[in-house]
């Protein structure tokens, strides 16, 4: 019940804030000029026990401290309830930018709004954040092209050992972080087109795990079994996933269920599960997009000092992909912020 309450209290104060604001919304909000050394970004984090958001973080710190801005950081653990009291909290401590990493659309958008009112700008981290007045920055993947950078991986092993064919081809995606984080997973069915495999919309599956959080693991490897259990005879099945603790979930269900020589995965991002998978040997696990989440601070911090400066840069700012699989494992290493082990 408390949950809830404070949810619902959320929205009402986003809903009170939107109409006290009216038609200024749509002309957008006005917001302080700061000099860089009075820049203090808000960091609100959605959960450090997920990689790239504990690597996200660690970058932004890192760039923070080499731009000579000073960062707040605070840490929702994907809670609801705890963006706002996070937001709020920062606020109070003198944040003049919020900087947001909860993948949550519909949180964000109403929290650009009640920032906006207090003359402070947002940038949503790979989920765009609307808002009333179209007011939030956006930095992260640019998503069609991540998709179709995994969809050309994918591409790739199908034409090596499928002779060009493909059966199925099965998305895991998260209702939860919006229409614009979806694209990273249809555009692997792009990808895939684009290289000359013959992919019919009705062999397309999208399977939806519902939320943002690390749980996806668990949910993908029981909807990922649940699938191959009704699909016993399909021998050519290609498998993308929103990210790889996805993929995790989905690897562990094929190797379960003993399917590994009918399956390919690639992912959107690579990270320690990735490494793990090749160290097993040859197996479906192909590669993913790389994101590099130890440069997001790179970008990002700038575009908060560029923003308070008042210079309004872009709202979208998205990074370049590539794809990395089992001939780059020092690469994915240094996506990862490391070196490979000699």
């Amino acid at each position: 019940m408390k949950k809830v309450s404070l949810w619902v209290a959320f929205v009402l104060i986003g809903t009170l804030l939107t109409g006290a604001l009216g038609s200024a919304l749509a002309e957008g909000y006005q917001y302080n000029v700061v000099p860089k050394e009075e820049v203090v970004i808000g960091f609100n984090n959605g959960s450090t026990t997920v990689d790239f958001l504990r690597i996200v973080g660690e970058s932004m710190e890192r760039a923070a401290e080499e731009n000579g801005v000073k960062i707040l950081v605070a840490e929702s653990a994907f809670e609801t309830e705890r963006i706002l009291a996070n937001v709020e909290s920062l606020l109070m401590q003198g944040a003049n930018v919020i900087v947001d990493f909860n993948v949550n659309a519909e949180v964000g958008g109403s929290l650009v709004d009640y920032c906006g009112e207090r003359g402070v700008p947002v940038v949503g981290i790979d989920v765009a954040y609307p808002g009333v007045g179209d007011d939030g920055w956006f930095f992260g993947a640019n998503n069609q092209m991540a998709g179709e950078t995994a969809g050309w991986g994918l591409a790739q092993a199908i034409k090596a050992k499928w002779d060009s064919e493909i059966e199925y081809l099965v998305l895991f995606f998260n209702s939860e972080n919006g229409d614009l984080v979806k694209l990273r997973l249809t555009g692997i069915a792009d990808g895939l087109r684009k290289e000359g495999i013959d992919l019919p919309e009705e062999n397309v599956v999208l399977i939806d795990m519902g939320g943002g959080c690390s749980d996806t693991t668990l949910v993908s490897n029981q909807k990922m079994t649940d699938w191959l259990t009704a699909h016993p005879d399909a021998k050519k099945i290609g498998v993308g996933t929103v990210n790889p603790e996805t993929g995790q979930g989905v690897f562990s269900a094929v190797q379960t269920a003993n399917r590994d020589s009918d399956v390919f995965i690639v992912t959107n991002n690579n990270a320690f599960q990735t490494l793990a998978a090749f160290e097993q040997g040859e197996n479906c696990w192909v590669g993913g997009s790389a994101f590099y989440p130890n440069k997001y601070g790179d970008y990002v911090v700038p575009l908060c000092v560029d923003i308070l400066a008042g210079n309004n840069p872009d709202k979208i700012q998205v990074i370049d992909h590539s794809f990395l699989g089992r001939d780059q494992i020092a690469d994915i290493y240094g996506e990862l912020g490391e070196e490979a082990p000699e």
